[in-house]
């Protein structure tokens, strides 16, 4: 029963922006919000979230994680009733910044607490089961907050802090309380420092869709690296709230490696099947997310199979192996999609790839492992944080590669067709018109054999996007298990010498 609550918490925590993406085009509507308003209201959770949740790890060991997290999940409760009741952008951001840090505690401390509340030799297992109900709660969460956002944008605000007030009144009577083992400073420069550095490396990555040569994604991004630099410049000369040595030990880049692969081929799947079934095969939104569901129940059997198989004693390496490998080879066989429109060809990749979504078990057990008890909280969540970057990379590299191929695959055949060079830029604006809004090409415009040029042009591209998915997630996975066993060998010379 712990083990459910703590991966029912975090499935609310990754519902939460599903929700509010879904409410977000009524919500900008009635409040007022211009382009790019709204595009700082769509990230402005997630940012928050990924900036300040190794600093609530931090503040969890120094304060008992239950109370954080009962503090957490008010916070949540608040910034959602915030953005409910929200007249204004401002007072809508504000709310959601406070949700993105709340939640973004829930899912450190309900990630951290598996440790106190299941035997280290279960820990694999708790992991499988964690990540299976945490995929359940998300999708009945975001069903829920999708259909109150059909009714009124303010109702599905509204479904978050109801989950959170009910799992509340779970935590203070099902988890045991921890102690306190944080000690040493709290070098509050150094965590200002990493999390406005965070902020402008994610910032600028999920902008990366306006252009690689926009002020929006390169100057956050550079200023977040130099900020990032100036962090590890700074902590290396004082005790530090993070421990910087992590860096050097094969298996914590081992997690790292695991954490950014699944989550980019997590971000491009998502995202890209969506697009491609909207775009050129015309499904409903209803039926993207039907369609989604096989992905999803896949991977909720998978973790729990995994997690069992790995507490039985399979290797890690073993684990990525495998799960990478049907990742890999999930998405190289999209390229079935050439042969037909049908769903059903579809199926294989989908199955693979949520089987191949697993390998975020292993992953979490890691991070567990290899966390410092004396830096516990801030290690456990930076998994976060991790993933974030991860799925930030995929949602937006993909969109990039995307629209570059698909774009220039409807000037060439444009170009084919003897339209001159002086049409082409209105034909793309009208392609743009569609996809954001749905609006038809008109004759002029070029009408329906516009669409079925992009549509041809998408196709070509997502089947190279898929490719190159395949490509950084075997190499990725490459290196992670080179990296763990580097560090398992490590391990294994100190087992004798501790004896």
């Amino acid at each position: 029963m712990q083990v459910a609550l703590l991966g029912v918490m975090s499935g609310i925590q990754t519902a939460d922006p599903t929700i509010a993406s879904t409410a977000l085009v009524e919500s900008a509507r009635a409040l007022g919000m211009d382009a790019g308003v709204q595009t700082i209201a769509a990230s402005i959770s997630t940012l928050m979230l990924a900036a300040t949740v190794i600093s609530t790890g931090l503040l969890a060991d120094r304060i008992g994680r239950k109370l954080l997290l009962i503090l957490a999940l008010l916070t949540s409760i608040l910034g959602d009733l915030i953005a409910a009741a929200a007249f204004d952008p401002i007072m809508y951001m504000a709310g959601r910044a406070l949700a993105g840090i709340g939640l973004g505690a829930v899912f450190g401390a309900a990630f951290a607490y598996i440790r106190a509340v299941v035997p280290q030799a279960k820990l694999a297992s708790a992991m499988g089961a964690f990540a299976a109900y945490g995929a359940i709660a998300m999708i009945a969460a975001s069903f829920v907050g999708g259909s109150m956002a059909s009714l009124d944008w303010r109702l599905s605000f509204l479904v978050v802090p109801i989950l959170c007030a009910l799992c509340l009144v779970a935590v203070l009577f099902v988890l045991p309380v921890q102690s306190k083992t944080g000690s040493g400073p709290a070098d509050v420069g150094g965590q200002i420092l990493l999390a406005l550095g965070i902020i402008g490396v994610l910032y600028g990555v999920s902008h990366a869709g306006a252009g690689l040569t926009s002020p929006l994604t390169w100057a956050p991004f550079l200023l977040g690296i130099v900020l990032l630099v100036v962090f590890a410049v700074v902590e290396r000369k004082q005790t530090a709230f993070f421990p910087l040595d992590l860096f050097r030990n094969p298996g914590f880049i081992a997690a790292i490696g695991m954490g950014v692969a699944f989550n980019i081929a997590q971000a491009v799947a998502i995202l890209q099947f969506a697009n491609i079934w909207q775009f050129v095969y015309g499904f409903h939104t209803l039926e993207v997310s039907l369609a989604q569901l096989p992905m999803t129940l896949v991977s909720v059997v998978a973790s729990v199979l995994l997690g069992r198989m790995l507490t039985k004693g399979m290797s890690p390496a073993t684990a990525v192996a495998i799960t990478a490998g049907a990742t890999t080879i999930g998405f190289l066989s999209l390229a079935l999609t050439f042969l037909s429109d049908s769903f059903w060809l579809f199926l294989p990749a989908l199955v693979l790839i949520g089987f191949g979504m697993s390998g975020l078990v292993p992953y979490g057990a890691l991070v567990i492992r290899i966390a410092p008890p004396a830096h516990f909280g801030a290690v456990t969540s930076s998994r976060t944080t991790i993933g974030q970057f991860g799925y930030a990379v995929g949602l937006s590299v993909s969109m990039v590669l995307v629209d570059a191929l698909t774009t220039g695959g409807v000037i060439h055949k444009l170009e084919a067709a003897g339209v001159p060079p002086t049409r082409t830029g209105q034909a793309l604006d009208a392609i743009q018109q569609y996809t954001q809004h749905g609006t038809v090409p008109s004759s002029a415009e070029g009408g329906t054999a516009l669409l079925s040029a992009a549509a041809d042009s998408y196709h070509v591209a997502f089947f190279w996007v898929a490719v190159i998915t395949a490509v950084v997630v075997a190499a990725l996975a490459l290196m992670t298990i080179v990296s763990y066993r580097r560090w398992a060998a490590i391990e294994a010379t100190k087992a004798p010498a501790a004896a």
